[in-house]
């Protein structure tokens, strides 16, 4: 290929994942995960809303968003995922600057814990709203603002590894507190099968819908047993645990217009857990 050409090539792959001007939401965007997410899509230039319950963990990213110079922006908003007027503002807020939402990412999730054998039937239902209810609905208020700008968009649901296998017992049996909860796994394997069915009834307004499926990816508080985290550890093919901003490329990636033909897929990022 000539030299030109392929910085030619270069450029235009660059181009199509750049976020610059575009305006996303981000549930849950003050946690764990959320926080690396907010900060990988404003250094990619998008101008991020960010939501959660809790003003000062939002407060704290959009503080870092600034301190990191990003081309983008981090704009906060205390909202309720489970809240459909909650979401109507958010989206209100996403559309002032452009007047379009371009993509949305639900990744919010306050399920109770239970394993089999203690479950209460109210512990079930609230990680089957968090994980899946919010989900369907959200995704349902967003679809219809992105038809009602013109349509076109990129939704983003966050599912887990344990929506496609089961917790192995025995990497958990020497440390139960840190064990899935029964109704976790089977709420985010609905995300996975709600993502395919709004990916095929949304095509024809070109909004489309994609999930990533994180692996092993212990919050800062759940790391300091530093056993469990070998234990985890040992279950990946690549030998470590996920950091927050691994999964930063593969959300930009199904933001962004490179993945323009790519919707009803689960982009897995798990270091090779469900590999084998």
């Amino acid at each position: 290929m000539p030299i030109e050409a392929a910085r030619y090539r270069t450029r235009a792959m660059s181009a199509s994942f750049d976020l610059g001007g575009l305006s996303v939401g981000l549930t849950g965007g003050g946690g764990h995960l959320g926080s690396a997410m907010a900060l990988g899509l404003a250094q990619a230039g998008a101008r991020v809303v960010i939501t959660g319950r809790h003003a000062a963990a939002l407060e704290a990213v959009a503080a870092r968003a600034l301190a990191l110079q990003c081309s983008g922006s981090v704009v906060l908003a205390v909202a309720d995922a489970s809240s459909a007027a909650d979401t109507d503002r958010v989206l209100d807020l996403i559309a002032a600057s452009t007047g379009r939402v371009d993509g949305w990412v639900n990744n919010a999730y306050a399920g109770a814990g239970g394993l089999l054998g203690t479950l209460s039937r109210s512990d079930v239902e609230v990680s089957i709203a968090s994980a899946l209810t919010d989900v369907i609905m959200a995704t349902d208020q967003v679809a219809s603002r992105m038809k009602a700008h013109g349509g076109g968009g990129s939704i983003v649901n966050i599912s887990s590894m344990y929506a496609m296998v089961s917790p192995q017992p025995s990497t958990y049996e020497q440390f139960p507190s840190f064990h899935n909860p029964a109704a976790y796994g089977a709420a985010k394997a609905g995300v996975l099968q709600f993502t395919r069915y709004a990916a095929c009834h949304l095509a024809s307004d070109n909004i489309r819908v994609n999930a990533i499926s994180p692996g092993p990816f212990p919050s800062d508080a759940t790391q300091a047993n530093g056993g469990f985290v070998d234990a985890l550890a040992r279950r990946v093919p690549l030998g470590r645990i996920g950091a927050p901003d691994d999964l930063v490329g593969p959300l930009v990636f199904l933001l962004s217009p490179g993945s323009g033909f790519v919707t009803g897929h689960n982009l897995v990022v798990d270091g090779g857990w469900t590999a084998w």
